[in-house]
């Protein structure tokens, strides 16, 4: 299935430090794409199985107090931007106050899922410039409870920036901030920026796709984990 980026409008009003900031920008909104099937296909099988992937999440991870979640897979094929998109907007339906982090700064996606309405400074412009502050980022209220942190332009120093400290501080800011913070990640099989953003987060999910992702991937996936001291709290096939 294509992307589309028709969708719903969703206003996102800027706050007054922002206006003071930049007076002449126009406020932000943003449209769903129509591959956001927990809203757009409520009672479809996708939409079912993000909302019991939703219950699961809730009552073994958040109930344990856990509060920061890595998406990983080891190829594109799985599309984790869709997983994190769909389950963290399915989060939010049950009062979740949750943060989205694209940390795909190689190829970024969550924007073709949650699309702004004009450019927005994203994790790379924060984590390159240190004059940039964590909340001009952060855009709160894209839905009710709600906030996601879009990647920025695409980089080629991504590794550096995830593995430097301004991002540990970030997520150690957010960690207090939010219910549920879940974190898009690049394909492992391309780079080790996943793996830096898991063992910050502690815990990973896997995605595959099926009919396309390798069995040996997934399990080279999870023991490089498991390896780096991060708990895999499981799997999941991705059919779309």
């Amino acid at each position: 299935m294509s992307d589309n980026q028709d969708g719903q409008l969703l206003d996102s009003p800027a706050d007054s430090e922002k206006q003071t900031m930049a007076p002449s920008q126009p406020e932000v909104q943003f449209h769903l794409s129509d591959q956001v099937v927990i809203t757009f296909g409520a009672g479809s099988p996708e939409g079912e199985s993000i909302g019991a992937l939703r219950t699961q999440l809730m009552s073994q991870h958040l109930k344990e107090g856990r509060r920061a979640l890595a998406i990983c897979s080891p190829s594109k094929a799985g599309r984790t931007s869709f997983l994190a998109v769909n389950l963290a907007v399915a989060l939010t339906q049950a009062g979740v106050r949750t943060l989205l982090v694209d940390t795909n700064m190689r190829a970024p996606h969550v924007q073709s899922y949650i699309v702004p309405s004009r450019p927005v400074r994203g994790l790379a412009d924060c984590l390159e410039d240190s004059a940039i502050e964590f909340g001009e980022v952060i855009h709160d209220d894209v839905l009710p409870s709600l906030s996601v942190v879009f990647a920025g332009d695409p980089t080629d120093k991504s590794q550096e920036l995830l593995a430097g400290p301004r991002f540990k501080a970030l997520v150690d800011l957010c960690m207090r901030e939010y219910d549920m913070i879940l974190f898009d990640t690049a394909p492992t099989n391309a780079c080790a920026d996943a793996q830096i953003v898991a063992m910050l987060a502690h815990y990973g999910l896997v995605v595959a796709r099926k009919n396309m992702s390798y069995v040996n991937d997934i399990k080279t996936l999870i023991a490089d984990m498991r390896a780096n001291r991060v708990e895999v709290i499981g799997t999941v096939i991705n059919e779309m």
